[in-house]
């Protein structure tokens, strides 16, 4: 039997993430799929602990397995190393 699994792209979070660009603009990150988006775009070197658990989360947020909060969390954890090793 095939399980069907309900993805949703459009999940927003309660207060968006604000990423700041190297040209010192803002891009707004509403939701999950916005997170996954900006991860997979941006380069990553160094340790990537981070980075995986925040991929995961946002993906296990968008199949409704855990709440948007923590994947919010953990987003913004993996975002925060990201731009620190980027100093």
């Amino acid at each position: 039997m095939d399980a069907v699994f309900r993805v949703d792209f459009e999940l927003r979070w309660n207060m968006p993430v604000y990423v700041l660009h190297d040209d010192g603009s803002e891009q707004p990150i509403f939701g999950p799929h916005d997170a996954l988006r900006y991860l997979r775009e941006c380069p990553t070197t160094g340790p990537k602990e981070n980075y995986e658990l925040a991929m995961d989360a946002c993906e296990r947020c968008m199949n409704r397995e855990i709440d948007r909060a923590l994947a919010r969390a953990l987003f913004v954890v993996a975002y925060t190393n990201l731009a620190m090793m980027r100093m």
